[in-house]
């Protein structure tokens, strides 16, 4: 993975400042990029994919996609901060490729099993009420993601 410390372009989510440094290629395939995700100065996630983010504002949490690579097994998960805590969350579900587009309803994200969402016939519904979680927010699990 090349890596480059450049600030990449920031968004502004509930008055913060979301931004990504350390952004560079993972699969040696054009994309993803992966990242460490930074909110107004503080590191919230490494191995985060890049400008895929979704803010659902009446919960405060904000959705992003992360990379891992466990031995020779590289996949992707889907998590969450809330950002009222500063406390992040891993969904269980493991995939190859995941991309999320937004909520189409209050639990249900409509995802992509691609790293886009160009692909109509890649849509899926991730129902969150469905899913198994945990918390990953010890400076322990920061350094194993």
């Amino acid at each position: 993975m090349q890596n480059f410390s450049v600030k990449c372009k920031s968004v502004q989510i509930s008055g913060k400042e979301l931004y990504m440094v350390n952004t560079g290629e993972t699969l040696s395939i054009g994309g993803p990029y992966v990242g460490d995700a930074h909110l107004d100065n503080i590191l919230i996630v490494k191995n985060c994919v890049a400008d895929n983010f979704v803010y659902r504002d009446d919960l405060n949490f904000l959705f992003y996609v992360q990379y891992h690579k466990v031995n020779h097994h590289d996949f992707f998960t889907i998590n969450f901060r809330n950002l009222i805590n500063s406390s992040n969350f891993q969904f269980n579900r493991e995939f190859k490729m995941v991309h999320i587009k937004g909520f189409i309803s209050m639990n249900e994200l409509e995802i992509f099993l691609a790293f886009h969402d160009e692909l109509p016939n890649r849509k899926q519904i991730f129902n969150i009420d469905d899913e198994d979680f945990y918390a990953i927010d010890s400076a322990q699990d920061l350094e194993m993601q």
